[in-house]
């Protein structure tokens, strides 16, 4: 059986539930665990594992691709009431319309569509705005803005990111360098790994803020030659009181496909 999701095709494995899978990082993903890792989001895929110390310094949180998922801003803003920020063009009246066409159509007597949109409708509003552009690029589009463009929106505020734009992430890696000072935490979704492995790397060695967390997406796959996993979410922070160890994966730490194990991450020389 085969696993279809955006552009990615694996094989599904049929394991016992709560088995992991073992992959392979480069030495230089090594970090310190932060002590007071909360997970911020829903279950399995949306969710993250951040620093507290990161929410209580914020005064923006900046979310960069939502979809139909704003559970870790919904869940943030319960720690810390702060102004919230979302980029994704892909959300709009089409977008919704069509989401509640196929709710419909697969059950008529569903609510369900109904209920996200008047979800989203009541998050979305007052200090929580939603910016219909998808970020990293600049072009004629005007559904299309760069990441200082971003900031520049944001003001002179103490800014939380939170970063899933499906790949275009690698487009403003500098950007977050020259501006770390405004950030006060971060979780970041690597696509692609094996292609921008180089780009990643100098970004964790440049990075001011401290990697506190790594956590393999299992909707993507594993490469075979050297367990590399494709796609990536890293916590970095700014105010985390660090350990000396580490587990991964983390207690609170869910795999994003919910009916494939687990990967458990190896952090070595060897690859």
């Amino acid at each position: 059986m085969t696993i279809i999701l955006g552009k990615y095709k694996t094989t599904a494995v049929s394991t016992a539930k709560g088995k992991t899978m073992k992959a392979r990082l480069p030495s230089y993903f090594s970090f310190s665990q932060a002590n007071d890792l909360v997970r911020i989001g829903r279950q399995n895929d949306g969710g993250y594992l951040v620093s507290m110390s990161d929410i209580e310094k914020s005064d923006l949180l900046i979310g960069l691709g939502i979809c139909d998922d704003w559970s870790f801003e919904n869940d943030f803003i319960k720690h810390k009431d702060v102004e919230v920020i979302a980029y994704d063009a892909s959300v709009n009246f089409r977008f919704w319309l069509k989401r509640v066409l196929v709710e419909t159509i697969k059950n008529p007597f569903s609510l369900h569509g109904v209920k996200k949109v008047i979800s989203y409708r009541k998050f979305f509003q007052g200090k929580r705005r939603h910016i219909k552009k998808f970020v990293g690029l600049s072009t004629l589009n005007e559904s299309h803005c760069t990441f200082l463009e971003v900031l520049n929106e944001a003001g002179n505020k103490n800014v939380f990111l939170k970063i899933d734009v499906e790949g275009s992430e690698c487009r403003f890696l500098s950007d977050i360098l020259n501006n770390e000072d405004r950030v006060t935490g971060m979780v970041i979704e690597l696509h692609d790994c094996d292609i921008h492995l180089d780009e990643i790397e100098e970004f964790i060695r440049k990075c001011g803020l401290s990697l506190v967390h790594i956590h393999a997406n299992n909707y993507a796959p594993i490469r075979l030659d050297d367990n590399l996993p494709l796609v990536l979410e890293l916590t970095f922070s700014k105010h985390a009181e660090l350990s000396n160890s580490c587990t991964l994966p983390h207690k609170l730490d869910m795999p994003n496909n919910k009916n494939s194990p687990e990967y458990e991450l190896l952090i070595s020389d060897n690859i």
